[in-house]
């Protein structure tokens, strides 16, 4: 059933980078933000702009935002992190118990508190995308903890 585990593996692996696409395309929309990337630089997520969008109807002061996006880059650095320390690491059940639950626990609040964001700010187009994501991260890792391996 060396199979299954390996199947296992590439979920941890694609979500790692998945993950680490995610980051540095945020990453290198702060940098544009800040004035380190020219506004040309095509490998950004456009999230600055979007966030701002989403908070402007509270107000919100740029530098909450700069703090919030700075956090969320963070937490997503951790998560990229967390999924490939999983998956170089997975080896079949039993194994990278710690990183692997450490991994889906960071993801899942990551998105969790998408999910919150998104009610408070009435951004109801943005919580369909997060909610499938949270279920995508979910039933990911059913299928890790779940599927027998032999």
């Amino acid at each position: 059933m060396k199979h299954v585990i390996l199947l296992k593996r590439l979920l941890l692996l694609i979500w790692a980078v998945w993950m680490s696409i995610v980051f540095l395309t945020n990453l290198a929309d702060a940098g544009k933000g800040l004035g380190l990337l020219r506004e040309s630089w095509s490998f950004a997520s456009g999230n600055w702009n979007l966030l701002q969008k989403t908070t402007a109807r509270y107000a919100m002061p740029s530098s909450v935002n700069a703090v919030l996006f700075a956090g969320v880059i963070l937490w997503e650095g951790l998560a990229a992190m967390l999924f490939w320390l999983a998956g170089l690491s997975y080896r079949g059940r039993g194994s990278a118990r710690k990183v692997l639950y450490l991994a889906f626990m960071t993801s899942l609040l990551l998105w969790a508190a998408f999910l919150v964001a998104d009610e408070i700010l009435i951004s109801y187009d943005l919580e369909s995308p997060h909610l499938r994501l949270f279920v995508a991260h979910l039933v990911t890792l059913l299928a890790v903890d779940l599927l027998p391996e032999g």
